[in-house]
């Protein structure tokens, strides 16, 4: 954050050192309430060629304009790179402790997106775009108004082809009409996405917290005047409670996933969106739960025509909640964590069971019965506190990570369970963006003749093969790289690979024989 020293006259401005490649690039959509120092902005130079170099030159050329009339003040839908934390509050100072429109019993009165950009810093994270949506837009503010024409849900039985949205906008073409999601897509190199405001105006305003236990009265007695009297083990109404009444009820999850899931699918099929389940009250346990709503919708999508688009989805369940007893969405330290260890290791390795650096613990608490359940049906990615720290149970996906006409008719959809890891869902979208640059750099070098293409491809995958990406000991079981004969001018490979599987559970079988104990081990 920045520090102002001598009566302000001295100013430091955090610079991290850049790196020139990141493997996982992340865009978080948010709320920033309070003042916007956009003089700060423009004193980095290299933020501002990032944000030319996706498409956003005319709205960088308003930034820096000197007619009042023309000049953007508040940063509304532009794409951000951000390299720390620093450099967002430095930005944004004042948006981790402004209030915001919306205030609920649980999700408090402050943006979740400020917590959230530090906990994705602080879990190794390298590169992170920012999008300032506006707080009076609400829900609406996410997504682009374009997207009008809306795919319906339908049930198991249908077999109707799914229906794409027809946006009004070319997505790579106007960008200065951009607003939400939209102005995300276009960064060539994004991985994944994620909403923390939006999960946060999806928690019901009047939703109740886990009652507060009561205790008896204490005797009457004497007490030295500095003595506190609180009892934090009591009921009491709060602020945000008795302000809550008036305020708007939360979208249908159905809504989201249609401005969320097409967008992705017809545009950039390489992204992943990382969502919360939302949050209902359970009379019975007295307390909150994941939504049997949402489950149960997220199931029926899963059994129709449209399932194949929850790939691009990774469900997370629990929510933190810090030593101040406000809540936040764990879409931060998720992504920080992917994308460090996309960075170290690769994109194709999990998070699962690694510790998460958070100040705050799942909530509400998930039983071990309960985080199989959501893992195993319909698919969830569940956090857990286990030894003092918290961790992803798994990373898990609803569908396998592969295009539909891969498994769709198969007999037994059982055998491809191991592809419902998001790490495999990581690996197939990097390879996308890696190929897709490779075929950019080569259209105007090569003859469609030369062979270097596929020694340049080859290359590439041996060495993914040798960093643990790929299944086998050697190149030849990891990949397959066969040309195609077309007409004349055309290069097409057919590239078959291995994806190296994760193991998802594993069987251990202990049987006595005769007073002899003897065990197996079998994969799942």
């Amino acid at each position: 954050m920045t520090q102002e020293m001598l009566a302000a006259r001295i100013t430091l401005t955090p610079r991290p050192t850049r790196q020139r490649k990141t493997v996982l690039e992340v865009a978080m959509l948010g709320h920033c309430p309070g003042p916007v120092r956009l003089e700060r902005l423009l004193a980095r130079p290299g933020v501002l060629e990032e944000m030319r170099s996706v498409g956003f030159g005319e709205a960088v050329d308003q930034l820096q304009s000197n007619s009042p009339e023309e000049r953007v003040e508040n940063l509304d839908h532009l794409p951000v790179p951000l390299r720390s934390s620093a450099e967002f509050h430095d930005i944004f100072p004042l948006a981790g402790s402004t209030d915001t429109d919306y205030q609920s019993i649980l999700a408090g009165k402050r943006a979740w997106l400020p917590s959230c950009v530090d906990d994705f810093f602080a879990n190794g994270g390298q590169k992170l775009w920012v999008i300032k949506v506006p707080e009076q837009q609400r829900q609406q503010g996410f997504f682009d108004p374009g997207n009008t024409n809306l795919w319906v849900l339908d049930s198991p039985d249908t077999t109707a082809p799914p229906a794409l949205p027809s946006p009004q906008t070319e997505l790579f073409h106007d960008t200065h009409n951009l607003r939400g999601l939209a102005t995300a897509l276009v960064i060539p190199n994004l991985g994944t996405v994620a909403f923390p405001d939006l999960e946060r105006l999806q928690i019901p305003a009047q939703l109740p917290d886990i009652p507060r236990v009561r205790l008896d009265n204490p005797d009457p007695q004497f007490l030295p005047c500095a003595v506190s009297l609180a009892d934090d083990h009591r009921e009491r109404r709060n602020t945000p409670e008795m302000e809550s009444s008036d305020m708007p009820s939360p979208a249908e999850l159905s809504m989201l996933l249609q401005r969320i899931l097409p967008w992705l699918i017809k545009y950039r099929p390489d992204i992943q969106c990382l969502l919360t389940l939302p949050l209902t009250y359970d009379t019975a346990l007295g307390s909150p739960v994941a939504s049997n709503q949402a489950l149960d919708l997220i199931r029926q999508i899963r059994g129709g025509s449209n399932g194949n688009y929850l790939r691009n989805a990774q469900f997370l369940f629990p929510y933190l909640r810090r030593s101040d007893s406000s809540l936040t969405s764990p879409v931060g330290v998720i992504a920080g964590k992917q994308a460090s260890q996309a960075q170290t290791h690769g994109p194709w390795r999990s998070i699962a069971a690694q510790p998460l650096e958070t100040g705050g613990l799942p909530f509400p608490p998930m039983s071990i019965a309960e985080t199989i359940e959501l893992r195993q049906d319909p698919g969830i990615s569940v956090l857990q506190q286990f030894s003092g720290r918290v961790q992803l149970d798994d990373e898990r996906l609803v569908v396998p990570a592969l295009p539909p006409e891969e498994y769709g008719h198969a007999e037994n959809i059982d055998r491809f369970d191991g592809y419902r890891s998001a790490e495999i869902m990581r690996l197939l979208s990097y390879l996308r963006r890696q190929l897709q640059r490779l075929g950019e750099q080569l259209v105007f070098n090569l003859d469609y003749r030369d062979p270097r293409p596929k020694l340049l491809l080859e290359r590439f995958f041996r060495q993914l093969q040798q960093r643990g990406g790929l299944r086998g000991t050697t190149a030849e079981e990891g990949f397959h790289i066969e040309e195609i004969d077309t007409q004349e001018g055309a290069m097409i490979y057919e590239i078959m690979i291995a994806p190296a599987l994760p193991i998802d559970s594993i069987h251990l079988t202990f049987t006595n024989v005769q007073g002899e104990w003897r065990g197996e081990v079998k994969n799942v």
